[in-house]
């Protein structure tokens, strides 16, 4: 491919064809080689197979060109023989400074980052031609100018960026030619630029300057500048450099194409998180009103019961109803944990880990009960859900956020396909260390066209309201996972989603603290912060009942000002409050004594990991148990003092 490519350059150097003609006889002849012979998105082994049996032989392109009417049988001939005097010239290069070359050639290909690339290019063209300093020019495809890009030697600073016009200079004229210049005294020739010695100071005497050009398209030139000793540069540094002038413009074409895709990949990946998130605020949006339906049924068992406990004077009773509210409340907080499960971002929770796996689809179908039964039925509705799940306890190794939504997803697909009502099968087994995870309904069924398309981005038979990624992002997860996901359906008779799951280690069971006994301590000095004054008072009055002694602020600022003038032993700290938050607190409280417990009382979903890494020895969430509490606060406080 070299010497026919090369051929073609030598026709146009000799003015017998135009650098289009040569581009469109390239261009035909990769069409009737290339179509035939190289067919994509195969293996390599493959590839050079399909290559083997490829019939016929690559078309020359001096036939094309003869074919085209473009160049004669005798501009050919003249053009081989030139060729042949080139590689004679090849043959007379000196042995080391020939394998030098090809050795720097491979160091400037063997990166991908553009900075060591270009500072490569540079530090090895000098060296190769020993010249005082050398330029690296490309060319700016807009205006046609030759931009400075990485001017080297003595005073070069003074040219970074500067651009020569089109056809400018020695440069210019390569450029323009796609051919080297080699001028042993540049005052002797007239293209010689010299605003550029008076803009750096230096005196520019002889100049090599050669092409670049990546799959026959010009980017741009390398000149090299005044040869040490003051002697002049040879066709043999003309040569040398033409061969590393080919491998520095591919290398600096592939770390391009590498920063662009690179930067396209992160492009991409913001807009997918970004769809991403507004399609579970779009789900949200749809459980928002099945939510309220929950949440409005526990208030009013609540109130009902506060009520009846009001007029009730039988203390049983009393009691029988204090506890009926309490259910109501652990109800009510249950379903706030769940919805915290399924608005988590990915970025708070990337690892994997071990996951009971029948406990995170049951959450998925607890999440996801407002929309199959509540918001349903309130339409006329039936929709029934059948559990079949396995015995066995399945381990698998996941990002549980992920798989949590991705199954979710899957649910609201059935909910969507049976718009007069059904039945969601969902089944969980495992099968030759694999977990499987069927999710089939009754539904209206997909076409083939739907079905082929159903996991593409953006596509979607929902309308407009729909953004189409619901499916494409379940389809990224099971693949994270290692998994695959399959779809049997017919229009009219339902359809079946099977994930497929490599099976994970056991789960190493933690100790549960909760049911740990609590400790008897020592009375302590407690302060409290929460800008919500009721919730401050009654974690006091929990706290006072075992003899503790307490004090309450509303604001994380006066809280501080209080504990530097305090003596207390413990702080505990809501982390959402205005002008100094929880985290502001404690780190300014351990400042003033580092010794002190800290705990953090939030209804925010961070774990006890995150909250000991930023400084609190523990954690209390909202809503609370009193027992918890004074479980909690005791074990830390002995901890500490062991």
């Amino acid at each position: 491919m070299l010497l026919r490519k090369l051929l073609g350059e030598i026709l146009a150097d000799m003015g017998f064809i135009t650098n289009q003609h040569l581009e469109k006889a390239l261009t035909k002849q990769r069409q009737l080689y290339g179509d035939e012979a190289l067919p994509e998105r195969i293996q390599r082994a493959k590839l050079v197979s399909e290559a083997r049996l490829a019939t016929g032989t690559t078309p020359m392109l001096g036939q094309i060109l003869i074919d085209m009417g473009v160049a004669t049988k005798d501009q050919l001939e003249q053009a081989i023989e030139k060729q042949d005097k080139m590689i004679e010239v090849y043959k007379l290069l000196n042995s080391e400074k020939l394998g030098a070359t090809v050795e720097d050639c491979s160091i400037i290909n063997s990166t991908l980052n553009i900075v060591e690339v270009l500072e490569n290019i540079m530090r090895y063209a000098n060296r190769m031609t020993n010249s005082v300093a050398s330029t690296l020019m490309l060319l700016d495809e807009k205006t046609g100018d030759l931009v400075f890009s990485v001017p080297t030697g003595p005073k070069s600073d003074s040219l970074t960026d500067f651009r020569l016009p089109s056809g400018k200079g020695i440069a210019g004229w390569v450029a323009e030619n796609e051919q080297h210049l080699l001028i042993p005294d540049v005052k002797k020739d007239k293209r010689f630029y010299g605003k550029t010695d008076e803009m750096s100071g230096f005196e520019t005497k002889s100049i090599l300057c050669v092409p670049l050009k990546a799959k026959s398209k010009m980017i741009g030139v390398l000149e090299v500048v005044n040869k040490v000793g003051d002697t002049s540069f040879t066709e043999e540094d003309a040569m040398l450099l033409n061969i590393f002038a080919n491998q520095a413009a591919v290398a600096i074409e592939n770390a391009r194409f590498y920063g662009e895709l690179k930067d396209r990949y992160e492009e991409e990946k913001q807009l997918q998180e970004k769809l991403a998130e507004s399609e579970k605020l779009r789900a949200m949006g749809l459980m928002a009103s099945g939510v309220a339906h929950d949440f409005n049924n526990m208030l009013a068992i609540i109130f009902g019961n506060i009520y009846l406990i009001e007029v009730e004077d039988n203390k049983d009773m009393i009691s029988k109803r204090l506890a009926i509210i309490k259910k109501a409340a652990v109800d009510s907080a249950n379903i706030i944990k769940r919805l915290q499960k399924f608005t988590k971002t990915n970025s708070e929770e990337t690892q994997f880990q071990p996951v009971k796996f029948n406990d995170l689809v049951r959450e998925s179908i607890e999440i996801t009960t407002p929309m199959w039964k509540d918001a349903q039925q309130g339409k006329g509705i039936s929709v029934e859900v059948v559990e079949n799940f396995s015995e066995e306890e399945l381990i698998i190794h996941a990002n549980d956020t992920d798989l949590r939504e991705s199954i979710i997803n899957l649910i609201f697909n059935s909910i969507d396909a049976m718009p007069q009502g059904g039945r969601i099968n969902i089944v969980t087994y495992l099968k030759d260390q694999n977990i499987y995870l069927e999710i089939s309904d009754n539904g209206i069924g997909m076409t083939e066209e739907t079905k082929r398309r159903i996991f593409d981005p953006f596509f979607t038979t929902k309308g407009v309201s729909h953004s189409g990624l619901g499916m494409s992002m379940v389809y990224g997860v099971i693949k994270r996972h290692n998994g695959s996901i399959d779809i049997e359906t017919k229009p009219g008779k339902g359809t079946s989603f099977t994930i497929v799951l490599p099976k994970g280690n056991e789960i190493i069971e933690k100790e549960d603290k909760k049911s740990s006994p609590v400790v008897e301590m020592e009375k302590a000095n407690i302060m409290i912060i929460d800008d919500e004054p009721l919730l401050g008072v009654l974690l006091s009055e929990i706290l006072s009942k075992q003899g503790h002694q307490t004090c309450v602020f509303d604001s994380g600022k006066g809280g501080i000002e209080a504990f530097k003038k305090g003596s207390y032993e413990i702080l505990i700290t809501d982390l959402g409050m205005p002008g100094v938050s929880g985290w502001e607190v404690i780190n300014i409280v351990r400042q003033i004594k580092p010794g002190v417990v800290i705990g953090i009382i939030t209804g925010r979903d961070i774990s006890e990991e995150e909250a000991k890494q930023k400084g609190a020895d523990f954690l209390i969430k909202k809503p609370f148990r009193a027992d918890y509490v004074l479980q909690v606060v005791t074990n830390a406080v002995k901890s500490k003092a062991g």
